[in-house]
């Protein structure tokens, strides 16, 4: 028995665990041993000063951490390609290992277009990329082309069109009314045609399709950005690596905000197409942006507040940049669509910034970057913290409001970084879906942008058990209620969520919907519904009595700022509520909106028999009863290797109290909260946390000394037997030396009340 200092003369009840581990000697092998480059292909050639030129980059390319190891990096060639069975329905396994399949949660797959890529040999570098969408069209680029893929059965992906012939780059494509632009972003260096076309030696730009007839494309026009014979005024040596669409229906024109092939191109490339006459094609100009880098890929939102202000923020380099511009100036006046104005520029990571996308009401901006070029495993739980964040940020400001780490770490086996992603149109909260190569599927809620949560995913196994294999989730996107996957060997998989009750699963049922996406133009914004509906219930009154089978009319109200969807309760507004059931008695009412901000109520009734009473009573106690389980114990502990160990036990909790608090501490004079080995201690305390289904659970925090008790869990009533789960962790630093032996340390849990 003990008492917790500062709340003298309270009752409590005290009890203490040993926690400990042992340290043995031990050495970790080198992180590079299993790291795996991409294959290139051989008409390709790196742009000086870029880190992409139309394939996934080799490690020495990026300045990777395994660089100076390539004698280490094993290339995987298998001869067997074909897809394996169907680990899931209608997912396939693609040219994976027998029996691999997804690790799926909260979704749910339905229909797959394959264009399967094999390992090795002819066709092994001409990936599946990103994707845009018309009506129940997604056009699907190819590093050969692009496809057309009927998905008005979202079960039965149709292909209707697979457009081959321009072989080079990834194969970026936008769509806008009858126009289809791809991007090239590699010099040519053979007599390569597009449309049956020669390109012409060292090409690279934009290819513009007359899609009127969706399974017919027609090329009519090429512009060339390359490093030698353009046009007047077009860019030299830049290329296109992404085009982003800018609308500008009122004056005719299709702007096209082109990211670089290469580095040293620095800013937005601004191309003008007329909607009439899309041979009438020009390169307009280029809108720096201060910072010695091209934008890896341009992002758009339009129509800010109803009016025709737009953002565009350029990912590249190390950071971004802002623009802002208005559609109802002069096309080219200062801040109109040909001459956006910068608003800032700032450095943010260490390595290629490479995506964004904008909430619909312009509030925030979700920026991701690239590190390892997509081709390395940077999603490991020993990757940088800095290498798996996600940023949200103020558009107008440059402010970050949040990050979001990575999280399900890969393996070393799995090419992973955050990569294509899109704020999905809901009209309540912000989500967001996201495709991270070998991560898979990611669905997100950055509502609270401080404390995003992954809310589903799909998450893919490793294409290989011994080594890595370029492959996975090129781009995620959200189109009209359904997600659409594009992975880089398998092809199109079509999926919807499936998740549990709750603000995401009424949020996410209700969405805009767009004819046309271009995941990086947002052509609208709208003020989201963040309000939650009212209600108030007149009867059944809160305590109200009434006889068993007695009437009782139910009386209820639902309001909303907006709109009110449905108002339900336990008997309809003006019917008869049930009064056959003796003794306390629950009317519930629930009302949700047109967003899918949902509220709930209730009021307590009690149905007697008679209105005679009589009492009967029991005597409970005074109560503090706690238990602990068996001792926690950590494991090993390797020395040299940072890391964070876990250890847990559990323990009962019995309190007939108005309140009561169950805390931990270390009795210990010396190195309090530290497990010692004789003389020697850890350099960090343990933390404690504790859960169960009747506590309130305190703030994750280091085991303090008699005097400063760590508060693990909260009772606000009495609680009989309720089970705690306790979980300790330990931080060891890579430079932390570790004495041979065991480390370990008595602590004492304290259950207290101040309400006996």
């Amino acid at each position: 028995m003990r008492r917790m200092r500062g709340l003298a003369g309270l009752a409590s009840v005290g009890a203490v665990l040993l926690v400990g581990a042992t340290a043995p000697p031990a050495a970790m092998a080198h992180p590079c041993m299993s790291e795996v480059a991409a294959s290139v292909g051989s008409n390709l050639e790196l742009h000086t000063g870029g880190n992409w030129a139309g394939y996934m980059p080799a490690f020495e390319a990026l300045g990777h951490e395994c660089s100076e190891d390539l004698s280490a990096i094993e290339y995987r060639s298998l001869a067997d390609t074909s897809a394996a069975a169907d680990p899931v329905p209608g997912v396939p396994a693609g040219p994976v290992v027998e029996g691999a399949g997804f690790d799926i949660n909260n979704l749910e797959p339905l229909g797959y277009s394959e264009r399967n890529v094999p390992f090795s040999g002819t066709g092994s570098s001409v990936y599946n990329s990103d994707l845009a969408f018309k009506d129940n069209l997604v056009f699907h680029g190819t590093y050969e082309g692009f496809r057309v893929i009927d998905v008005s059965d979202k079960t039965r992906p149709t292909q209707i069109l697979n457009y081959t012939g321009c072989n080079v780059g990834q194969g970026d494509v936008i769509v806008y009314e009858n126009l289809l632009i791809r991007s090239w972003d590699s010099p040519n260096h053979t007599n390569a045609t597009c449309a049956g076309q020669l390109v012409g030696a060292g090409f690279e730009g934009i290819h513009i399709f007359d899609i009127s007839d969706p399974t017919a494309p027609v090329m009519v026009r090429q512009l060339r950005m390359a490093a030698t014979g353009n046009e007047p005024g077009a860019p030299t040596g830049c290329g296109s690596h992404t085009a982003t669409a800018v609308p500008d229906p009122a004056r005719g024109f299709l702007y096209i905000y082109n990211g670089a092939s290469s580095g040293t191109c620095n800013g937005i490339d601004v191309v003008r197409i007329s909607l009439e006459d899309p041979t009438d094609a020009t390169f307009l100009r280029r809108v720096s942006h201060g910072r010695s880098a091209s934008c890896h890929d341009n992002n758009v939102l339009m129509n800010v507040g109803g009016t025709g202000v737009g953002y565009a923020m350029c990912a590249g380099g190390n950071g971004l940049a802002m623009y802002k511009f208005d559609l109802g100036l002069d096309a080219d006046a200062e801040g109109g669509v040909e001459r956006p104005t910068l608003l800032w520029s700032k450095s943010i990571s260490a390595t290629t910034g490479h995506s964004g996308s904008f909430t619909y009401d312009g509030e925030y901006l979700i920026f991701g970057h690239e590190p390892g070029g997509g081709s390395a495993a940077r999603c490991q739980a020993t990757s940088s913290i800095q290498d798996r964040t996600l940023w949200f940020i103020k558009p107008l400001t440059g402010d970050i409001a949040g990050t979001m780490l990575h999280p399900r770490p890969q393996t070393n086996r799995e090419n992973c970084t955050w990569h294509n992603f899109n704020v999905v149109p809901t009209k309540a909260g912000y989500y967001a879906t996201v495709g991270s190569y070998q991560s898979g599927i990611s669905v997100f809620d950055f509502s609270n942008p401080a404390a995003a949560k992954e809310i589903a995913y799909a998450d893919p196994a490793p294409l290989s058990e011994t080594s890595l294999i370029l492959g996975g989730d090129w781009s995620t996107y959200w189109h009209n209620g359904y997600i659409y996957e594009s992975d880089i060997r398998r092809g199109l998989i079509t999926w919807k969520l499936d998740l549990p009750d709750g603000p995401a699963k009424e949020h996410l049922a209700r969405t805009n919907t767009f004819a046309l996406s271009n995941p990086q133009t947002q052509a609208t914004t709208y003020e989201y519904d963040n309000t939650a509906p009212t209600i108030s219930i007149a009867s059944p009154a809160e305590g109200q009595t009434v006889g068993q089978n007695g009437a009782l009319v139910a009386d209820f109200d639902c309001g909303d700022n907006v709109e009110v969807e449905s108002c339900v309760g336990s008997a309809a507004d003006g019917g008869a509520v049930d009064t056959g059931t003796i003794g306390y008695n629950t009317f519930v009412v629930t009302a949700t909106d047109t967003a899918g901000n949902q509220t709930t109520e209730e009021v307590t009734f009690v149905v007697n028999s008679t209105d005679a009473t009589a009492p009967v009573g029991g005597d409970v106690p005074a109560t503090l009863a706690l238990t602990l389980g068996a001792p926690a114990g950590f494991g090993a502990f390797t020395p040299g290797v940072a890391s964070e160990y876990t250890a847990g036990t559990t323990a009962t909790v019995t309190s007939s109290a108005g309140d009561a608090a169950l805390t931990v501490s270390d009795p210990s004079a010396a190195d309090a909260g530290k497990l010692v080995n004789g003389a020697f201690a850890l350099a960090s305390p343990v933390t404690a946390t504790a859960t169960s289904a009747g506590g309130t659970a305190g703030a994750d925090g280091a085991v303090g000394g008699s005097d400063a008790p760590t508060s693990l869990l909260s009772y606000g009533g009495p609680v009989a037997n309720d089970a705690v789960t306790i979980t300790f962790k330990q931080a060891i630093a890579a430079d932390e030396p570790l004495r041979t032996g065991s480390y370990s340390k008595t602590l004492t849990f304290t259950l207290s009340t101040t309400a006996p």
